[in-house]
């Protein structure tokens, strides 16, 4: 069966299990064609942290358009975006596809080198946010959105909370708000993996614990991803983010988290 594509903006990155790269793999072992767009390099050095080259805009440009010209798009996945101006480029490309599903990857934004600049963040609510299909973060990533929106809210005490900070974050734009979690316990090598997705009808949550023999942690940026994977062959929006957490769950427990 033929699926159309996903489109994936990030940053390219040496490590096999981090930016591009992994959202290839993840992308690739759904059997769906993927193509990327770097937004920028990681260079990493043991003496300093992670610095960013980002993209120059020319290059950009070119990129998305020879992208979006060279496959059958349904779905685009954004990752770390690194200024306004790189917002801007992929903002009003977007806005010329209408159709494409979009799938935005906060992590990645808020965790590639240095921390975004406040400007940057209202660039990224602004801009990216009202067209997004679903939106995946953590609660940390929800709150610094909802906070630059002047949207006061504390963090969560219980899953109900969680529901109602996403709920809030969807006002900015996204028809679909997934809040996630990952935790890898030392003390049993036990991995517990747990989400909320708000929107459609009814919140869906689930949380899973299992064994993770090989005690990898951070699988869990693969799951955005896997969703857009998911999209793309035409699954529905809980049907997309439940595979795609079963599929990080069994890479776990099978220690073959792309080693």
């Amino acid at each position: 069966m033929q699926f159309g594509g996903v489109l994936v903006f990030g940053c390219s990155d040496e490590l096999a299990n981090s930016g591009l790269k992994a959202d290839e793999r993840a992308i690739a072992a759904q059997e769906v064609p993927v193509a990327t767009v770097s937004t920028g390099l990681a260079i990493r050095n043991e003496e300093r942290p992670v610095e960013i080259i980002a993209t120059a805009s020319e290059s950009l440009i070119k990129e998305v358009d020879d992208a979006i010209s060279n496959m059958d798009c349904k779905v685009v996945k954004i990752g770390a975006l690194f200024s306004e101006e790189s917002i801007g480029i992929v903002s009003r490309s977007l806005q010329q596809r209408a159709q494409l599903l979009q799938v935005l990857d906060v992590e990645p934004f808020f965790k590639t080198g240095p921390a975004p600049k406040q400007e940057v963040i209202t660039a990224l609510r602004k801009e990216i946010l009202p067209s997004i299909k679903i939106l995946s973060a953590t609660v940390p990533e929800v709150k610094a959105l909802l906070d630059e929106a002047g949207i006061a809210i504390d963090y969560p005490k219980s899953i109900q909370d969680v529901q109602s900070m996403a709920n809030t974050l969807r006002s900015l734009g996204p028809e679909y708000v997934i809040i996630k979690r990952e935790i890898f316990e030392e003390s049993d090598g036990m991995t517990t993996l747990h989400f909320v997705l708000c929107g459609g009808e009814e919140p869906l949550t689930l949380t899973s614990r299992f064994e993770n023999p090989k005690r990898l942690f951070g699988a869990s940026y693969s799951i955005p991803p896997a969703i857009a994977a998911h999209l793309a062959k035409g699954y529905c929006v809980p049907e997309a983010v439940s595979a795609s957490f079963k599929f990080v769950e069994e890479m776990l427990k099978g220690g073959q988290y792309f080693i």
